[in-house]
């Protein structure tokens, strides 16, 4: 009787040859569960049968119905690959084996390993996508059933289902059996809540049915009088649904999506036309209007979304597509099986490219919002990988070609640096041996080995190559910094001077300022590489030891008169026309500006804003000073402001600063404060009197509330 009503569902889209092909394996399956029964008393080919049941109602084609009915075959040990290739073909052989693989997997899986990398490796352990469609059937009629177990196991079973074949039913994009799938999970997680959650339902059906239909009706109404050719269905939200919802703290008046109508039509335009005659008779709630029509999910899901006030007061959500598109948002991928397939049960080059571009799709880490996907879309179709076994059982992932060296370094730094040897399998091989997918690897290791620079030449992955890299990289460093230390010691002998004597953190922190170095390490590195000479380093020493007598200082302190008529430099300093000056970044004086000097130790004059908050005018260091008006010249200074965050108007700024003589070398967003968008100018201007007026017309601009300098 299960298999008459396999038929049936078969019959309202196979041919009668492909049913024969059905046939075939179905005889097999009876061999091959023959006297065999379940926990639940019942013949085991009756499980059998309702996973490929679960499939035909995804209307899928002849050898995922047919590996369905004989998918438990090579892990009952009914039957070896080699014998399903020869009876069934290599298709289904590989199809088989991955679901045995993916049934073993938990027994020799690592649970410290995360939920992404186990649902990555369900994925791998996939080599045709037909074997996940095939596990996500088996886990649902199982859990129909799980309840014959020992708790222990009813609760493995609904977490490994929510963290890993959920998740991979919604990127697959089947909505039928996502939803299924969780309703189950909750109910044999929390049978108390789910029917708590069922009775609400139930209590309020009548009415909402009600009020379902007459919004039903008035739609109707609306779509007949512009002659759209429709189908509508309508549905109250699932028992999971409604949980997640109060579970987030929606409160039962809350939950916007409860009552749900779809409109099925027969072009894109009607989607948008019905869209727009709904909003104009109901109002639609803000912000709750999806388009993703012009812009899909990353499943191939497309509809329009909308929220409105209906009738009865209610809020109904409204969802509008094609058929074709309402078939790939109900089904997913799986829709494209029996439209695609040939009349000799083979696929066409456009299907093997859906399953392949799926591949990758799923495999994608957080797939919402990866950008980075579509645009290495085409390279990223032909990653293959390879799962490799630890004598544990634990399941390392690597690139094909790879070998044990990139398995060693997989697992730590400090493996792939001590090995010396590797068995796979239980046999030697060397260690650029190409590693295949299911490998057992076993590792020599020797402590205090190194890694041999050789092996760059054939490892795979970019961690291996990273690690043996740094590890030589780091080796060749310590070579140098000890033949440059020499050298400095070397030279410090000659002057009669002692490293530990001199070098201490005062002199030292002075000394790796005169080189422009950050550490003692940077110095011997840099006599090695010639950077600097021994003799350079021991004399800046002997400077900073024995510092010669400055009289600089003395002079200009000591003169107050300004010297307007030389044409060196930009600033004058009191009785000097030619001194090394700088512009301090604090405040960026601009030609215009009151300014003072502030004499550093070894670096000149900063000049400073005389109203700077870090200069202190009572200071002996500072010093008079004037802009040099002779020389023509920009100066940098910085301008913040504040936009209003509803407009996006830079581009407005650009154009006033171009009209005003101003050049802004960069916009720098600094974050947000109440209703603003701040941003930092660094702008390029002749003197404060071009600068204050560009301000006091940023000032006029609307859309800014304030501008600071």
């Amino acid at each position: 009787m299960e298999y008459e009503k396999l038929v049936e569902t078969l019959k309202t889209y196979m041919t009668d040859s492909n049913l024969k092909i059905v046939d075939k394996y179905y005889e097999k399956a009876k061999l091959i569960y023959k006297d065999m029964f379940r926990l639940t008393k019942e013949p085991y080919i009756c499980h059998a049968i309702r996973v490929a049941n679960i499939l035909a109602m995804l209307k899928m084609d002849t050898i995922s119905i047919g590996c369905a009915l004989i998918h438990e075959a090579i892990k009952l040990e009914k039957m070896t690959y080699e014998e399903i290739e020869n009876e069934f073909g290599e298709e289904s052989a590989i199809i088989v084996n991955s679901i045995s693989k993916l049934s073993s997997l938990k027994r020799t899986f690592n649970n410290q390993n995360s939920t992404e990398k186990y649902r990555r490796i369900v994925v791998g352990l996939s080599e045709n996508p037909i074997s996940l469609f095939i596990k996500l059937a088996d886990r649902l009629d199982n859990l129909k059933t799980v309840d014959v177990h020992d708790q222990n196991h009813i609760d493995d079973i609904i977490d490994e289902t929510e963290k890993i074949y959920i998740p991979i039913a919604h990127r697959l994009g089947i909505k039928t059996m996502k939803s299924e799938l969780e309703d189950l999970c909750l109910k044999m997680a929390n049978q108390e809540l789910y029917n708590s959650v069922l009775d609400k339902i139930n209590a309020d059906k009548e009415s909402l049915e009600a009020s379902l239909f007459k919004m039903r009706d008035e739609i109707i109404k609306i779509l007949n009088e512009h002659n759209i050719n429709f189908e509508i269905l309508y549905r109250v939200k699932s028992v999971r649904g409604i949980y997640n919802k109060l579970k987030a703290g929606k409160k039962w008046e809350q939950i916007y999506d409860l009552l749900g109508l779809r409109l099925l039509v027969d072009k894109v335009e009607d989607c948008y036309l019905a869209i727009g005659l709904i909003h104009s008779k109901y109002r639609p709630i803000p912000k709750r209007f999806k388009d993703y029509i012009a812009n899909p999910k990353n499943n191939m899901y497309q509809s329009l979304h909308t929220t409105v006030f209906g009738e009865d007061g209610r809020i109904y959500e409204v969802q509008i597509r094609t058929h074709e598109m309402n078939e790939i948002a109900e089904h997913g991928v799986a829709s494209h099986w029996s439209y695609k397939e040939k009349t000799d049960g083979s696929k066409t080059n456009e299907l093997e490219n859906k399953l392949a571009a799926f591949r990758t799709l799923i495999e994608v880490n957080d797939l919402e919002g990866n950008t980075d996907f579509f645009k290495d879309l085409n390279a990223s179709l032909t990653k293959e990988e390879i799962y490799i076994f630890t004598p544990k059982g634990d399941i390392i992932e690597l690139p094909i070609d790879s070998t044990p060296i990139d398995f060693a370094y997989k697992i730590h730094s400090e493996v792939g640096d001590t090995t010396i040897g590797a068995l796979v399998n239980g046999k030697l091989v060397s260690l650029d041996y190409k590693l295949q997918d299911g490998d057992i690897v076993d590792l020599k290791r020797e402590k205090g080995k190194s890694p041999s620079k050789a092996w760059l030449k054939f490892v795979k992955t970019e961690g291996a190559k990273s690690r043996i890299k740094s590890y030589w990289s780091k080796k060749e460093k310590e070579k140098t910094i000890e033949t440059g230390k020499e050298l400095l010691n070397q030279e410090l002998k000659k002057h009669k001077l002692n490293e530990k004597d001199i070098i201490n953190s005062e002199i030292l922190e002075t000394l790796l300022k005169e080189l422009k170095a950050d550490s003692i390490e940077d110095i011997y590195i840099g006599i090695s590489s010639l950077k600097y000479t021994p003799n350079i380093v021991v004399n800046k020493l002997q400077n900073i030891i024995n510092p010669k007598e400055d009289d600089t200082i003395e002079k200009l302190l000591s003169n107050t008169d300004i010297i307007k008529n030389t044409e060196n430099g930009k600033i004058l300093i009191a009785g000097f026309g030619d001194i090394l000056t700088h512009l301090a970044t604090c405040c960026n004086p601009v030609l215009g500006d009151e300014i003072v000097g502030y004499i550093t130790k070894g670096n000149g004059v900063a000049i400073h804003r005389k109203n700077c908050k870090n200069i202190d005018l009572t200071n002996e260091r500072i010093i008079t000073a004037e802009w040099n008006e002779k020389v023509m010249d920009k100066y940098t200074t910085l301008i913040t402001i504040h936009i209003d965050s509803s407009n996006d108007n830079l581009v407005n700024i650009l154009t006033l600063a171009t009209k005003s003589d101003v050049v802004i070398s960069s916009i720098n967003n600094k974050g947000k404060n109440k209703n603003d968008d701040i941003y930092e100018l660094i702008c390029k201007v002749k003197n404060t009197e071009v600068l204050n007026k560009f301000l006091r017309e940023l000032e006029t601009l609307n859309f800014i509330n304030k501008v600071e300098r």
